[in-house]
């Protein structure tokens, strides 16, 4: 296994020159696509914090028998599958391998149909407004039983998008990766067979023109958040607040911005409560979240804390640990003006990730607040970005994070502390339980 690793350290090094002048062309020689796997290897090796995950996936020699799997692929398609499937055993949301052509294949789309589970199940949540989709009745409610004339469709689901990719909990899997269910070439029909309403079983065939059909592109909800350009917010009932928050996106200052204005705005003595809907904020940057909380607080609060390690080496020979541990602690103060301290109800859910979830540690140190929803995604890390032959490139987490006071959070979700879950009925009804229970809840204070 040394002997192994050197020799293609060694290979790797020769190539450096080379492949950073040319790292954007494709040439599919045996160096070049060891060199990339050899950059996956040493850079989680030293930078990846989650180290017992690579102590049960033993990196070493997993990564050594991917080894004939690169050098036999076919084509750069082909080499950055095998990458995939190597980052995704991490299982972590922050590690992962952007090909050159980045998160969406040329060429590819979906269906204009939304996918989730209930209950262990597949069902259609939402649809868009097509001929094809009016004729063939397919509708939200509908369960999705099998894939491409008989694979069942958690078989399918499992083999062809969990084996690439990973979301670090469950429930991140099975919510952000199932847009990646039905994704294919947008000249190929997806096949899939269906329970309708009136529990009968049909074969669908619907065309994969999310993006490139006719009227408006056809998005999932976290997409269509994740490229909002600002908050929404309007006045519920009984003088309660609604205000999404799509995303912390560092270039997308306006959610930032437009939140605190909307404080400035507001006349606070009137409002008998604020629900902050986080369900689909896949996170971003501190600088847009951290003053949005200090408009909410009138005392300090911890953020999570960040754990990352030290390697040296030279404690090998003395007989002493190689790695030592150090750790980020820090603290939101009130901003200076209006701030809002009155009951909040944070609405969250599988696709809250990263900074939101921050966001929610955070609130959940002050008086009158609770959470609603789902348990969370799970994440963190702080990415660091390396590149990769052809123009991809390898992102890594430099981090792991926990509670203020050491409880672990990551890959299991921050717990709700009221646990609803939309049932099949909501989906049919077009509910929003969680919603309906956080104005139940401010409405009682």
């Amino acid at each position: 296994m040394k002997r192994v690793i050197f020799c293609l350290i060694m290979c790797s090094l020769n190539l450096q020159v080379v492949l950073s002048q040319d790292s954007d062309r494709w040439n599919g020689t045996t160096e070049q696509k060891v060199s990339g796997l050899m950059t996956i290897w040493a850079q989680t090796k030293f930078s990846f914090p989650h180290r017992a995950r690579l102590d049960e996936i033993n990196w070493d020699s997993t990564v050594q028998s991917f080894i004939p799997k690169a050098i036999e692929a076919a084509d750069v398609k082909s080499y950055y599958n095998i990458l995939l499937e190597l980052t995704a055993l991490l299982n972590d949301s922050h590690t992962e391998v952007i090909p050159p052509w980045g998160r969406f294949m040329p060429d590819y789309d979906i269906p204009p149909i939304e996918i989730g589970l209930i209950d262990e199940k597949f069902y259609i949540l939402r649809t868009g407004n097509t001929e094809e989709i009016k004729i063939q009745e397919i509708v939200p409610g509908l369960e999705i039983l099998e894939v491409n004339d008989g694979i069942t469709v958690k078989k399918f689901f499992d083999e062809n998008v969990l084996k690439y990719h990973s979301r670090g909990s469950r429930q991140a899997d099975y919510s952000a990766l199932l847009y990646y269910l039905l994704y294919d070439h947008k000249d190929k029909k997806a096949r899939i067979k269906v329970r309708d309403l009136n529990n009968e079983i049909r074969n669908i065939e619907i065309s994969r023109n999310a993006n490139s059909g006719e009227g408006k592109p056809f998005l999932y909800n976290f997409i269509k958040y994740l490229f909002a350009g600002t908050i929404e917010s309007r006045i519920q009932a009984d003088s309660i607040v609604y205000i999404n928050l799509p995303n912390f996106e560092s270039n997308n200052k306006n959610v930032r911005d437009d939140f605190i204005k909307l404080i400035d705005e507001l006349d606070l003595s009137a409002v008998k409560g604020m629900i902050i809907d986080l369900r689909y904020n896949m996170g971003g940057s501190h600088s847009i979240m951290q003053p949005i909380v200090s408009c909410l607080i009138d005392e300090p609060v911890k953020s999570p804390t960040n754990h990352y390690f030290h390697y040296t080496a030279a404690n090998i020979p003395w007989q002493k640990p190689a790695i030592s541990w150090d750790k980020k602690e820090q603290v939101i103060m009130p901003r200076e003006g209006k701030r809002y301290n009155g009951p909040i109800a944070l609405l969250i859910g599988p696709y809250t990730h990263s900074s939101s979830e921050d966001m929610v540690i955070e609130l959940s140190q002050r008086e009158n607040c609770v959470t609603i929803g789902e348990p969370t995604s799970g994440g963190a890390g702080g990415k660091l970005s390396f590149p990769l032959p052809g123009g991809g490139k390898f992102n890594t987490s430099t981090f792991k994070a926990t509670y203020p006071d050491g409880k672990e959070y990551m890959f299991k979700g921050i717990q709700p502390d009221i646990l609803i879950y939309k049932t099949l009925s909501d989906v049919i009804k077009d509910q929003d339980p969680v919603k309906d229970k956080a104005l139940k809840v401010l409405k009682s204070h």
